[in-house]
């Protein structure tokens, strides 16, 4: 038969077999999938006429939708640009890789286990980089620390990797509850706020990286500014530090009274933002360093704005019925926010203790 001759010189080589477990779907018909029993998500992209910049985001979002293989291809052939594009985004990328290439088709698989890594891991290992962002900041202000700056780009990097995965994991537990009890997701209304959250610290990272960006470039004369200026700076750096650990702590222990201390603090810590540049618009002379030093206090106001939405969705989520029914109990938050159940049949919450100055000082 034809289609059993021998493949001549000129005929393409055939495409290396790929062996992965079958997904059963009913009627005797069975589909590829992957080792964990998953179906292969198959993505094919043609550039052909695409405009710039449209590939690397599109394969984000392959990897963010939980595509397994993406094929990219384009009628007369795949541009160095194009293929720079793809490179780019598998670098920056865990566990995106090139497994074929041709002048025509580049051809992408991911690898990753999307239930592997435990989301409250991830989203703690993402807080320890944000916060070694800050303490490189923090020290180039306070102390010779100039030298470490650089590290800025190495801890954004992985902070944007990690997110990527987060956002992959928690769509794919979405459609498939192994997932979700794997990652730790314990309800589907979780992964919203989840999501939010993750984009909420993502987005903090690149506000601090922006800080990182200006103190390397303007760091001699930032740390000549008045001591009132460079004071402040310092104390709002470490101010939002503290924060940050507060508000994931609360975001963990799903404990409102922390929550609602550390929305309090924030609402205090806020208005001093617009002082602090009208300081520096009287006190600093050196217009690019006075341009400098406004914009890391803009970046450090919206931080702690960001914060805000992280405390919101723990209250939120705190009275949400389906907490209540997966615990099996009402949420009796006691003066530190511990949370200690009592059996009912309806939601309810007990606030025993609502001081946000005792629940702050005890965690000084």
């Amino acid at each position: 038969m034809a289609a059993q001759r021998r493949l001549a010189s000129s005929d393409p080589p055939l495409p290396q077999a790929v062996v992965f477990t079958a997904h059963e779907l009913g009627e005797g018909r069975l589909e590829p999938g992957l080792p964990d029993g998953r179906p292969q998500k198959v993505l094919r992209i043609d550039l052909t006429g695409a405009p710039p910049n449209l590939l690397g985001r599109l394969l984000v979002g392959s990897y963010i939708t939980g595509q397994d293989q993406v094929i990219v291809t384009a009628r007369h052939g795949l541009t160095l640009e194009q293929r720079k594009e793809i490179r780019q985004v598998v670098d920056r990328t865990l566990g995106m890789t090139v497994v074929a290439e041709s002048p025509a088709t580049v051809e992408i698989q991911n690898f990753i286990d999307p239930g592997k890594h435990e989301l409250p891991r991830l989203l703690h290992r993402v807080v320890q980089l944000l916060r070694a962002e800050l303490k490189v900041c923090h020290a180039a202000l306070t102390e010779d620390g100039a030298g470490d700056l650089p590290q800025i780009e190495t801890l954004e990097e992985e902070i944007d990797r990690l997110y990527l995965l987060v956002v992959r994991q928690l769509l794919l537990s979405s459609d498939n509850p192994r997932i979700a009890r794997n990652i730790d997701v314990q309800s589907h209304h979780y992964q919203i706020g989840d999501r939010l959250v993750a984009k909420v610290l993502e987005v903090t990272g690149d506000l601090i990286h922006e800080i990182g960006k200006d103190l390397q470039e303007n760091l001699p004369g930032l740390r000549k500014t008045p001591r009132p200026v460079l004071g402040e700076l310092v104390t709002r750096l470490g101010q939002l530090d503290l924060l940050l650990t507060r508000t994931m702590e609360a975001f963990g222990h799903l404990s409102v009274v922390e929550a609602n201390a550390n929305l309090n603090e924030i609402g205090q810590a806020l208005p001093t933002g617009a002082g602090l540049g009208q300081l520096i618009a009287r006190r600093v002379a050196n217009r690019k360093v006075a341009v400098a030093a406004q914009r890391i206090t803009s970046n450090l106001t919206m931080s702690l704005e960001m914060l805000i939405i992280v405390n919101e969705v723990t209250i939120n989520r705190s009275v949400e019925p389906e907490t209540v029914a997966l615990s099996g109990a009402r949420v009796m938050v006691g003066a530190h926010g511990a949370s200690r159940p009592a059996r009912v049949s309806h939601t309810s919450i007990a606030i025993l203790a609502t001081e946000p100055s005792r629940v702050a000082a005890s965690r000084a």
